[in-house]
């Protein structure tokens, strides 16, 4: 008799398997979190990286890159809802250049292109999850969550939807993460 894993409910793979649940059902959840011991044994964060690697290619296979694309990016919605910093940062901006100036701090750069578009840059991966990988992931799937947090500001700062675009990033080999937001 297989065992079935013990999914986790909380951290940000509690979130990912949650927002697989809700797109999905239990177990498609079961079968593309099959190994989440693996990830939750080890404090190795190339370890880590790999697990997760292989989770978005199990995703990608159980419901398509399509619905996988969007469950990351509800994962990143989520995320984007708990930031205080930036709900702050909202509240106090009196232009956009003034907000995008404040969001870009460290390796964030924000700018405006045109009165519709942003252009978004961080200078390496930030998260934790996967920034450690030796190898690239094979497609930007995974990255679809930092599309979904960026979405989740800046539809929270002009209170209408955003569309968000993901041009490149860190951990499928290129220099830096790049968004183009069209507002």
């Amino acid at each position: 008799m297989e065992m079935k894993p013990k999914i986790p409910k909380t951290g940000k793979i509690g979130s990912l398997a949650k927002n697989v649940e809700k797109a999905t059902n239990r177990d498609v959840v079961e079968r593309v979190m099959q190994n989440v011991e693996q990830f939750e044994s080890t404090f190795d964060r190339v370890e880590q990286a790999e697990w997760v690697k292989e989770v978005i290619k199990l995703l990608e296979q159980q419901v398509g890159k399509e619905k996988s694309i969007k469950i990351m990016e509800n994962c990143g919605r989520d995320c984007g809802r708990k930031h205080a910093r930036y709900k702050k940062l909202i509240k106090e901006f009196k232009s956009i250049e003034e907000f995008l100036d404040k969001l870009s701090t460290g390796g964030f750069q924000f700018k405006l292109k045109d009165k519709n578009t942003i252009v978004g840059k961080y200078d390496k991966c930030y998260c934790y999850q996967v920034k450690q990988t030796k190898k690239p992931f094979p497609t930007k799937t995974y990255c679809y969550c930092g599309a979904g947090h960026i979405k989740e500001i800046f539809e929270s700062l002009f209170k209408k939807p955003v569309e968000v675009e993901l041009v490149q990033s860190v951990i499928t080999g290129a220099k830096s993460c790049e968004f183009i937001i069209h507002i």
